[in-house]
């Protein structure tokens, strides 16, 4: 079977950690070319497709062509073009938009304080203690919300199964867990990595993740 896409970012990046599993999740093969960002992304033929020239970029191998930016709107496009739909998407309008909330939650309240914790880690900023202290204290807001929710619920949209709920939050502290948020701090949590833990037992989440080995 032809590669159902191309998904043109940078290498590591964490935002297209959710589409890939959808994708795998609904047999879609999606092509990783090497991509170099400040280079590739301001060609004007890949401009014509994309005109903001923001990554991650996705480019179907359909007739027509679809063509998509804004990692949120990829993720959603892969879950809803297969069997995995009503499990990632919601079966039900509550699911439905229990699912978008907790996807805004994901863009809006964790990745980008976990992106403050990592920049400095990467070489990607000066290391600001002030800022680190606000960043934490802003994702701990989330996350105590988060371990309230799975008190009481195996997944955190209330579904019966994962879905893009779980994928989009667990995406973004992926390489916060990896690089910034110690066990110290982790074990403060323990519903939190009870569920970041079963959801990276998925043989499709295991496959994108790769080996997990978290940060002491």
């Amino acid at each position: 079977m032809a590669p159902y896409g191309t998904l043109y970012t940078w290498p590591g990046n964490p935002r297209i950690l959710k589409s890939l599993i959808a994708a795998k999740m609904n047999n879609l093969e999606i092509v990783l070319p090497e991509f170099k960002f400040g280079k590739d992304n301001i060609d004007p033929a890949w401009i014509s497709k994309f005109p903001m020239a923001k990554v991650p970029a996705l480019e179907t191998h359909t007739e027509p062509p679809v063509y998509i930016a804004e990692s949120a709107a990829i993720a959603h496009y892969l879950a809803d073009v297969g069997p995995a739909r009503e499990q990632l998407l919601g079966a039900t309008p509550a699911e439905r938009g229990r699912i978008q909330q907790w996807i805004f939650h994901a863009e809006e309240e964790v990745m980008p304080h976990v992106f403050t914790g990592l920049r400095p880690k990467l070489g990607r900023a000066v290391y600001d203690a002030e800022l680190e202290a606000k960043a934490l204290s802003s994702l701990e807001r989330i996350v105590k919300v988060m371990e309230k929710q799975l008190e009481k619920s195996m997944w955190l949209a209330d579904t019966e199964g994962f879905s893009m709920a779980d994928l989009s939050v667990a995406g973004c502290l992926n390489s916060g867990f990896k690089l910034w948020l110690n066990k110290e701090w982790r074990d403060k949590y323990p519903k939190l990595m009870e569920w970041y833990n079963r959801l990276s037992e998925d043989a499709n989440v295991k496959e994108v993740y790769g080996e997990q080995v978290l940060l002491e």
